[in-house]
């Protein structure tokens, strides 16, 4: 497994929300895995992480963010 640098994946976690605050209808993990050009099982690590301290949440198959979370 590939390792991060300091402060990369904070990053990269920015980059998530970014994107899920960008498409307002919601994405699925194999849109944002094709837009940011990522493997899908990343995305969903990611997802997951924000999923806990609410910051993002799951819906059918759509990802968003938590409007209420900041």
């Amino acid at each position: 497994m590939a390792r991060l640098f300091w402060g990369e994946k904070k990053c990269k976690r920015a980059d998530v929300v970014q994107l899920l605050e960008r498409f307002e209808q919601g994405l699925k993990e194999s849109e944002m895995a094709e837009i940011l050009d990522w493997d899908r099982r990343t995305v969903n690590n990611y997802l997951r992480e924000l999923q806990e301290e609410n910051r993002v949440y799951k819906d059918g198959r759509l990802w968003f963010t938590d409007d209420d979370a900041a």
